[in-house]
Formats: C-alpha cells, sequence, structure tokens
C-alpha cells in the first residue's frame, strides 16, 4: 500500500514540474541560475527495496532439528533525508544526504519433514552517504547525472545484544556500504526536481549468531538496497 501512494503521488508531482519546467524554465538556453550556488540544501523521499547478499550453510543439525534451506523475502521500505549539495565544479558536486531509512527482510526456514519459520529482521537506519555526482551539460531544462561513493549507517533497531530469545535474527549495529546511482534533474523557474535510483552494496558481514538457533546456518549476511528517490532541491 506504501509503495503504491508513493508510485502515484510522485507520478503526478514529477508530471506536474515537466509542464512547469518547459514553460517557465525553456528561457535558460545553456544554463540555470540555479547551478551557479555553491551550496543549497534539498529534501529527499524514497521507495526502498531490501534484501541481503546470503551465503549459507544448509543441513545444519541443532537439538535434534536439520535445516534444509533458508530463503530471503525481500520487502519494501521507505527512506526520508535532507540533502546537503556542495558544487565543486560546473558538471560535479559533492552530496552528503543524512537519511532515515526503515527496512524489513523476512528469512524462510524450512527445516526437515516439510516444517517452516519465518524470521524476521526490521531495521531503523540512519544513514550518512558521501557520494560525488558527475552531470552533464545542461538542456533543455534537464541535466542526466551519475552518482558513485559510500555510505555508513547505524542501525536504532538493532537487536545485536538481546541474549534470551533463540528464535531472533541478529544484525550489527553498525554497515558500510558502496553506493552507485543515475538520475535526471528537471528544473522548474525555483525548484529543481530529480528521480533518480540508487543501489548499496554492503561490505560488512553483519550476521552476528551469538545465543541464537542454527547459528552457523548462515555465514555471511550483507546488505542490498535498491531505492528509488525524488530529490527536491
Amino acid at each position: 500500500m506504501a509503495s503504491q501512494l508513493f508510485v502515484r503521488v510522485s507520478s503526478c508531482f514529477l508530471l506536474l514540474v515537466c509542464l512547469q519546467s518547459t514553460v517557465s524554465a525553456q528561457h535558460y538556453l545553456n544554463a540555470h541560475p540555479f547551478d551557479f550556488k555553491r551550496f543549497n540544501l534539498g529534501l529527499l523521499m524514497g521507495l526502498t527495496y531490501n534484501s541481503y547478499n546470503l551465503k549459507e550453510q544448509i543441513n545444519i543439525l541443532d537439538d535434534g532439528v536439520l535445516l534444509e534451506q533458508i530463503r530471503i523475502q525481500p520487502m519494501y521500505g521507505l527512506n526520508i533525508g535532507m540533502i546537503t549539495n556542495l558544487r565543486l565544479h560546473k558538471q560535479v558536486s559533492l552530496r552528503m544526504i543524512p537519511t532515515i531509512s526503515l527496512e524489513q527482510r523476512n528469512f524462510d526456514y524450512n527445516f526437515a519433514k516439510d516444517s517452516s519459520v519465518v524470521r524476521q529482521i526490521e531495521a531503523s537506519y540512519v544513514n550518512f552517504p558521501l557520494m560525488f555526482q558527475f552531470k552533464t551539460k545542461y538542456y533543455k531544462a534537464t541535466r542526466v547525472y551519475v552518482l558513485a561513493g559510500a555510505q555508513y549507517g547505524v542501525n536504532f533497531a538493532s537487536n545485536e545484544k538481546v541474549r534470551n530469545d533463540p528464535n531472533l535474527l541478529k544484525i550489527s549495529r553498525h554497515d558500510f556500504s558502496l553506493t552507485f546511482g543515475a538520475g535526471l534533474n528537471i528544473y522548474g523557474e525555483k525548484i529543481r526536481v530529480s528521480p533518480e535510483i540508487v543501489y548499496s552494496l554492503g561490505l560488512m558481514n553483519i550476521y552476528r549468531p551469538e545465543a541464537t538457533s542454527h547459528p552457523y546456518a548462515i555465514e555471511q549476511l550483507m546488505s542490498q538496497v535498491l531505492a528509488l528517490n525524488i530529490n527536491f532541491e
């Protein structure tokens, strides 16, 4: 429901901005005054698709129960952030976008004798991505750009230190990722709206097996997030 609402609202807003930009920003032929700002702020809203890079060890026996397979069910989430943009060159910017990201993944634990259990990992991250933005030249109130950088995240919903629930899946409080993306700047008279897609690939094994059932059935767990964002600047 949240994903459908986000897509509908963002699509309508982008359509309005596109129509407005063709009327009000078309008289800027080679550059837009917005691009001469040394520093600017903005807002980010996004829909995420969350999964993990899972390396498992199946056929693990724990308390007489044989685990045969683990499957991840990726889930949708939401993020919101504040954009800080520093122009380094007319076609290069440095962007720091502190973001709050609400994420969830479900895990299907399939045991012998056709029994299964669904376990969840819920996360509330505060992320600090630092990215370089490389932009094409201004053309008809638009620019195309690509992003590349790194991201540090802190999970304030981490259950890493919980000791009395063996059925939990536990992950580290901290994560570090590489980020890549691409997007489109759409210029209006006083606002720049940018739909973009960003992929984050975790570099750390964030799985914590202590005090859980079948703790070594998972050897490695690394985050993967695909985000569809809209930037308002």
